[in-house]
Formats: C-alpha cells, structure tokens, sequence
C-alpha cells in the first residue's frame, strides 16, 4: 500500500520507468489537478498525455470555472477530459499507465484526481495499492462508454454547470492589494504587471506577461494555498483563470497565471481597455477604478478578485 509521495509514486515515477499516457477513473477531478500535473517538467519532457474520466459529474454537475478550465488544458496540452454521464455515477479512482498502447502499472485506492486527493495543500491520509494493469484498462474502457467528451456539441443537454462555488461564505476571507509599488505609488517599471519590460540586450518577452504582487505578509501567509498548488480565480465579470504563487521567496509573494504570464497580462490590459502589449501606468489604473485588487477565500482552491479603486 502507498501512502506516502503520493504525487511522486502514482504520477510521475511509471513515466520515469516508461510509460507514456495515463488513463484515469477519479470520482472527482479538478482543473487545477490537470494543469498541476502537466505542468511538471518530467511530464512535459516525455509529452506525457492524460486522459481523465470525471465519476460523479451525473450526481454533482460541474462547477462552471472548472468546465472553462479543462476546455482550456485540452487546448494547449495533451490532455481529454470526460463527464460520466450515464447511470450510476462513478466514485472509484483508477490510475492505468500505457506504454507503446499496452497496459504496464496500475493503481486503485481513494485518491481522487485533485490537490488535496494528493496532498498538495495538506495530509489528507489518502491510500493507493497496485492493481493488475489489464483489469484497470477493462474498466477504464468500461467506465467510459457511458462518458462524454467535454468538448461534444451536446454537452450541456447532459450535465449540469453551476456557480455555486462562487457564493461568498458570509465570513469570507478577504485580502487587498495594490497594483502599484507601495512605496512609490506608482505601477512598477519593470516588474508586476509591466513585468516584461525589462531593458536588457536580446532580452525578447510577450509584453503582456505580468503578475500581482501580494507582498511580503500575504505571501508568509497561508491565504493562499502553498508552492505550486494551483487555484482558480474568479474575477467579478466572470472571468476565471487558473493561477500559482510565485517568486523566490519561501511563501511566494506574488500571484501568476501558470499556464502563462500573459493571460493576466492581457485580462488587465483588456479591462483597461489598452491594446495588447500596453506599458501600464498608475493614472490608467485610476481612470477606470482598477488600483486594487480585492481577493477573497471561497473555498482552500478557489477564490474570488474585484478590482477596486
């Protein structure tokens, strides 16, 4: 039985040995998940692909953001995601690695494809044991005739999306921050949202790359999950992004967008109005009211963002 390395034993150790695609049975799924675990290099070295049956969809429906989220990995990353949408719903976790299309290492236990499943936020005491690759594979196949692709025109005919993750706890946790440097009041020259204005020789970066500095206190915080659990953002139009700590300090004091830097970059400029690639500076931000930003704690992975004045 493994209970320990979770992330490490179950996920990336079989592609050390050779595999090459993952094929997953998880009751629950998340987005961040997903983006967390492709993002590892091991992964993305060996273009590992993942493809992901998501149980309990026909009992629970799917949060809205999550939906968005996983259209948005498939489209950059070799990844599918399914919804079990026939009877019943499925809340088994089945991990089966393929190597050259054959079935080679398999794991069952409770670790559900998440963040906590796999205690990245926090021990959750989930437990994994090898199991016999050719019956994982029988049951993935099995499991999946009932499943629909994420991306099929009748999605929406039969699963449920629904917002209401984003309903703020009545004693939501709330933090403020600026977009601007404290101590000059000024947006910074070269650094959070105009991060890739940088003068340096053959020094080539998308102009819209840029991050949110959260500052010194929030980041020792535990506001924010830990380096490198990924949360979802939801911004007050609706708008929702996937999103890490960042920098080199031990708690990561400023929030990027992992997937990259310029999807930030180009929500803000877009917010602001400003072509693409735009120099940002303190009197675009107070024209349209948008100096700060108000983070507020939904739920361990997901959090909502205001701007404010």
């Amino acid at each position: 039985m493994i209970s320990e390395n979770l992330f490490d034993e179950i996920l990336l150790q079989p592609v050390r040995d050779g595999a090459t695609e993952l094929r997953v049975v998880s009751g629950y799924a998340s987005a961040p998940m997903a983006s967390l675990h492709l993002g590892d290099d091991l992964i993305k070295d060996r273009n590992v692909k993942v493809v992901l049956i998501y149980g309990m969809v026909r009992n629970d429906g799917v949060l809205l953001t999550d939906h968005r989220a996983f259209m948005d990995i498939e489209e950059s990353k070799p990844f599918e995601c399914h919804y079990r949408i026939a009877y019943p719903a499925v809340h088994s976790k089945v991990y089966v690695w393929m190597a050259e299309g054959k079935p080679v290492k398999a794991f069952v236990g409770s670790a559900n494809y998440t963040q906590p499943g796999f205690s990245m936020a926090r021990n959750r005491c989930e437990a994994m044991s090898e199991g016999d690759p050719q019956q994982a594979l029988d049951y993935f196949e099995f499991i999946k005739q009932g499943a629909m692709e994420i991306g099929h025109d009748d999605i929406d005919q039969h699963v449920r999306f629904h917002k209401e993750g984003q309903q703020l706890p009545e004693d939501s946790d709330c933090e403020t921050v600026p977009l601007y440097e404290r101590s000059t009041g000024e947006v910074q020259r070269s650094a959070g949202l105009n991060w890739a204005f940088r003068q340096r020789p053959g020094y080539n970066r998308n102009l819209d790359q840029a991050y949110i500095q959260i500052g010194a206190r929030l980041g020792r915080s535990d506001f924010f999950p830990p380096k490198p659990t990924r949360f979802t953002v939801i911004c007050d139009d609706d708008v929702s992004f996937l999103a890490v700590r960042a920098q080199k300090s031990p708690g990561g004091d400023a929030i990027e967008t992992p997937e990259g830097n310029n999807i930030l970059g180009e929500y803000i400029r877009r917010r602001l109005g400003v072509q693409s690639g735009t120099y940002i500076t303190r009197a675009m931000l107070d024209k349209h009211g948008l100096a700060h930003v108000r983070f507020c704690k939904i739920d361990d992975h997901t959090f909502s963002m205001d701007f404010v004045a």
